[in-house]
């Protein structure tokens, strides 16, 4: 059952709203339930992504370095040949990298309505896709500021010599640990980033506003997927590594 918080008005400004998730995202997403509006964070998300990757990729990084870079991160020497031997153009690489992330956008959102839609199945707490989708997309906000962060980072290393894992300066390895892109670790250390703690908790506080969840089940919902992904993937690399 979805439910609305009727001491505060179900409707808001699509537009309002984007200021609002960050400043004060319960009421806001009280005032989205009836209309979530997801193209508006869809947008956005889509276009700071576009526009990061082709940045990066056409107005700054030195591709051959970027190139070298990757390939030193393959440990299997075959597999390292294999890739070198492929070969792909700086533009290529650019278009396919921010388009592809436009699709891999749309996909998370989709596949959490989907978890989302299953789960409350279960609970009696049920969201449509259309909401999950709405509530993934609007909780993801503040993904747009990579396009600040990263355009930050690209300012400061004029040499065009920075890996796209660096253009978010807010992950657990970014900030603490400083492994090399070929360490076991360091695909999971970059992916945990004070912007996804920021997401899962707009997620949680969205799930409530659309549910009337407790706080508890909330977090138990939106935070069971991270755990059970970053678990099998620090299971996987510290296997690496033994």
């Amino acid at each position: 059952m979805e439910l609305i918080d009727k001491a505060v008005p179900a409707t808001t400004s699509p537009f309002s709203a984007l200021t609002g998730i960050f400043l004060e995202p319960a009421a806001t997403f009280h005032r989205l339930a009836t209309r979530p509006a997801a193209w508006l964070p869809v947008l956005a998300m889509c276009a700071a992504n576009v526009a990061l990757f082709l940045w990066y990729f056409l107005g700054f990084v030195d591709f051959t370095w970027f190139q070298e870079h990757m390939l030193a991160a393959v440990a299997d020497p075959e597999m390292r040949e294999r890739q070198a031997a492929v070969g792909m153009s700086q533009q290529t690489m650019a278009y396919m990298t921010a388009f592809g992330g436009v699709f891999t956008v749309l996909g998370a959102y989709a596949l959490t309505a989907i978890y989302l839609l299953i789960v409350g199945k279960f609970t009696n707490r049920e969201l449509s896709f259309g909401k999950g989708f709405a509530l993934s997309a609007w909780a993801a906000m503040p993904n747009v500021f990579m396009l600040v962060l990263g355009g930050m980072q690209m300012l400061l290393a004029s040499s065009g010599q920075l890996g796209m894992e660096a253009l978010n300066p807010t992950t657990l390895n970014q900030l603490f640990f400083h492994y090399d892109l070929g360490h076991p670790l360091a695909g999971i250390l970059d992916g945990i980033s004070i912007l996804l703690v920021w997401n899962l908790a707009l997620q949680v506080i969205g799930y409530q506003a659309w549910t009337g969840a407790s706080r508890t089940g909330a977090l138990a919902v939106v935070l069971t997927p991270t755990v059970i992904i970053f678990g099998g993937w620090l299971a996987y690399a510290l296997s690496k590594m033994a």
